[in-house]
C-alpha cells in the first residue's frame, strides 16, 4: 500500500509478515523472501519519492547491479516486520539504498541489505536535481566504501578470468 509522497531523502516503510509458505527447512523465513520483499520495498520507495515517475519522463531505466544482505537474526513464523528503505549514496551511474528488516515486536534489526541500482539514460545527479530543484552531494560512509571496494575487487578478478 502506498502512502503519501515523500522526498527522495526520506525513508519509506514497507510491512510484511512471515507465513508458512515463507519458511525454509530450518523453520525460519527463507532467503528468497527477504530479497523479494526488498524488491517490493524499493518499488514503494521509488514511487513514493516520485523518482520512478521522473525517471520515466527522462527516459531512464534502472537495474539492480548488486546486493549485499547481512542476516543478523532470523524471522520466525508469524513475525511481523517492517523494511525501512533509504537512499544512502549515489555516484555518476548508480544509487545505493539501505534496507533494514526490523521485527516490530522488539524493534530488532534482523537483516540489512545494501543494493546498488544502476541507471541508464540519466544520471542519478540529474534525477535528484529534477526532483529537488537543487544539486546535492552524497556522503560516502566507511562501511559503504569498504563494500564498494569489495565489489570492485570482485569485478577485477572476474575480468581477469574471462
Amino acid at each position: 500500500m502506498l502512502t503519501k509522497s515523500t522526498s527522495l531523502f526520506e525513508e519509506s516503510i514497507f510491512y510484511g509478515i512471515c507465513f508458512t509458505t515463507d519458511l525454509d527447512f530450518m523453520i525460519h523465513m527463507n532467503n528468497a523472501r527477504y530479497l523479494r520483499d526488498c524488491d517490493f520495498a524499493r518499488f514503494k520507495f521509488w514511487i513514493e519519492s516520485k523518482a520512478w515517475q521522473m525517471g520515466q519522463k527522462l527516459g531512464a531505466k534502472m537495474s539492480n547491479a548488486g546486493n549485499n544482505i547481512r542476516y543478523r537474526r532470523s524471522l520466525q513464523l508469524f513475525d511481523i516486520y517492517k523494511i525501512k528503505t533509504k537512499l544512502v549514496y549515489w555516484d555518476d551511474r548508480s544509487f545505493y539504498l539501505e534496507q533494514q528488516f526490523i521485527r516490530t515486536r522488539d524493534d530488532f534489526v534482523c537483516a540489512v541489505n545494501i543494493v546498488k541500482q544502476t541507471m541508464v539514460g540519466c544520471s542519478p545527479a540529474l534525477l535528484i536535481e529534477k526532483l529537488s530543484g537543487e544539486q546535492s552531494e552524497p556522503v560516502l560512509t566507511e562501511e559503504l566504501k569498504c563494500l564498494l571496494q569489495s565489489w570492485q575487487l570482485s569485478s577485477e578478478r572476474l575480468r581477469q578470468s574471462s
